[in-house]
């Protein structure tokens, strides 16, 4: 008997020391994520004439809060030249530097910091590829079968991922794929042009950034 309640102490001792550890686990997943976003302010009241202007000079024309993302782009120098230009023609454009260098998962979501860099990289990705179409598009080196083939591809990649996130853990953000991907797929029927292409780009970064609100 006195073994047995030994045995049974150690026992308790081992769960409590696992649940203690489980509760204390972290994870940091590197992301570096940082995008460059060509941006127009807006008001509540002049949101739908901004995007629509927007969208029918060229821009993705997504509305993000009190502002219009016109475009979205990976160096600052990039970035900084386009507005040059639009400065240059009279828009009240800016560049809007926005990042995600990292997250943390606590307790027992911490042993998914690989599957969620995964996920980011894939994602992120994507994102490139969506933004190398629209540039494709813009100066016609890329045809309008050559731009299909890009977004069957960027739909496939992401309904993959969400495939592979069969845990509960990954719900919000599958929801976030899922969004990406149909609006990708819902395009393939279509002539497509550079700035509905860079909405999708813009869009799919958007929900990179906000990452940390899935987990």
């Amino acid at each position: 008997m006195l073994i047995s309640a030994f045995a049974f102490l150690a026992c308790v001792a081992v769960f409590i020391v696992l649940v203690v550890y489980a509760g204390r686990a972290r994870t940091d997943v590197a992301l570096d994520l940082e995008y460059y976003f060509l941006v127009r302010n807006c008001s509540d009241s002049t949101s739908a004439a901004v995007v629509g202007e927007v969208y029918s000079s060229g821009g993705a024309g997504y509305l993000d809060g009190d502002s219009v993302i016109l475009a979205c782009y990976y160096t600052r120098a990039d970035a900084r030249r386009v507005c040059s230009l639009m400065e240059q023609k009279g828009e009240a454009v800016y560049v809007s530097v926005r990042s995600l260098k990292s997250i943390t998962l606590r307790g027992k979501d911490a042993a998914y910091g690989d599957e969620v860099k995964q996920n980011v990289d894939t994602a992120a990705s994507v994102a490139h590829l969506l933004y190398d179409t629209a540039n494709g598009l813009e100066t016609g080196k890329l045809s309008q079968s050559s731009a299909k083939t890009n977004l069957k591809g960027a739909a496939d990649a992401l309904n993959g991922l969400i495939s592979c996130n069969d845990d509960s853990f990954f719900d919000a953000w599958n929801r976030k794929l899922y969004s990406a991907a149909a609006a990708i797929g819902a395009k393939k029927g279509e002539i497509l042009f550079s700035k509905d292409v860079r909405y999708l780009q813009v869009s799919l970064c958007c929900a990179l950034l906000e990452l940390g609100s899935c987990f």
